[in-house]
């Protein structure tokens, strides 16, 4: 008898266990997320929204992320070949590609009511442009950098609501990476990267934000939105004042608890806007603006699977719907993340 009165109880932990999965699935954490939408920018969407959960104890996540910038758009377009010969005549750096490699370790501590997380990304990334004179890559350059990124320290809090599924989160990032590569081949080799494809910004930043989330029959669903902006930027950066655009952030997801504890699949919304940097640099001799900044939205369908003893592996594939950036910029194609992650009591 007992057992039956608890078997809902049981169901309704599933679902918010899935709720959960679905908020904390990936780390394509903001550590590299610049106002820069794709002009050699990690296309971050904020998977994590800050370390919210709500099982108690320590959990410890480590993720991989992959993203190969190589498709050329200009505003909500791709750019064709004309377009970019235009470019390049009139003086403006076009990029061939940014691949980029990011490992997240993510360790995250909860009580029934607050949490905080901490997130620490080591980034590889390679960079090839075909610079600013024509004809087209007649003077090509390249980089390849790695080492740690932006780290960030994040806290949330729902003793707002009385079913502790709202709440806020707010948190701080710091300016741990590195700021002075060069590019290392070519007619720039020795020349100090662009601010947006360091490994760090050079800014300290805040994150403020809010979640809720909920079940219907089998599913759980979530929605967060966050606003980061820099608050704090290093003098110099290169010998060149740099700042971050605010990057303003919303995210959607739901997953499906009909397939019983060990898998859920789930699907998430994932929209991104970006301002324009500031930046005391020449602006594109086009457009007469800094080639930073956009609005992109993802689609992006994943899977958690359940090892047991607190266990869990995912993997998600982020699939551009909409792209809108200032200017001509790289963007990915695709963006592919998978990770694990261990829960403690």
């Amino acid at each position: 008898m007992n057992a039956t009165r608890h078997l809902p109880i049981l169901h309704t932990s599933l679902r918010v266990a899935i709720v959960t999965a679905l908020i904390l699935a990936p780390v394509i954490a903001m550590n590299t997320a610049r106002a820069c939408a794709a002009c050699g920018d990690t296309l971050s969407n904020d998977w994590n929204t800050e370390g919210n959960t709500t099982r108690p104890g320590f959990t410890v996540d480590v993720s991989s992320t992959f993203i190969n910038q190589n498709q050329q758009r200009y505003g909500s377009g791709g750019a064709s070949p004309a377009l970019i010969n235009n470019q390049v005549a009139a003086g403006q750096e076009v990029e061939a590609y940014t691949k980029s490699e990011i490992t997240t370790a993510s360790l995250i501590y909860n009580d029934d009511t607050w949490g905080v997380s901490a997130q620490i990304p080591y980034l590889n990334r390679t960079h090839g442009t075909y610079g600013t004179t024509a004809p087209l890559g007649s003077s090509y350059s390249s980089s390849a950098d790695s080492g740690i990124g932006d780290i960030k320290v994040v806290g949330r809090y729902n003793g707002f609501s009385e079913n502790q599924v709202s709440g806020i989160v707010a948190g701080i990032k710091l300016p741990t990476g590195n700021t002075g590569a060069n590019f290392n081949a070519g007619t720039a080799a020795g020349t100090p990267l662009d601010p947006t494809l360091q490994l760090g910004t050079g800014s300290t930043d805040v994150i403020l934000g809010g979640y809720t989330s909920g079940t219907v029959d089998s599913y759980g669903w979530f929605t967060q939105g966050t606003i980061q902006h820099a608050v704090a930027t290093q003098a110099a950066l290169g010998n060149i004042y740099y700042r971050p655009g605010d990057a303003y952030s919303w995210n959607s997801g739901i997953g499906y608890a009909g397939y019983g504890a060990k898998i859920s699949p789930m699907l998430q919304l994932n929209v991104i806007s970006r301002q324009m940097d500031t930046l005391a640099a020449p602006a594109n001799p086009v457009t007469g603006m800094l080639s930073t900044g956009g609005t992109l939205a993802y689609l992006s369908p994943g899977v958690l699977m359940r090892l047991g003893g607190g266990v869990s592996l995912y993997s998600f594939l982020q699939l551009p719907v909409y792209q809108n950036v200032i200017g001509l910029q790289l963007v990915p194609r695709y963006t592919f993340t998978m990770g694990v992650r261990q829960s403690f009591d």
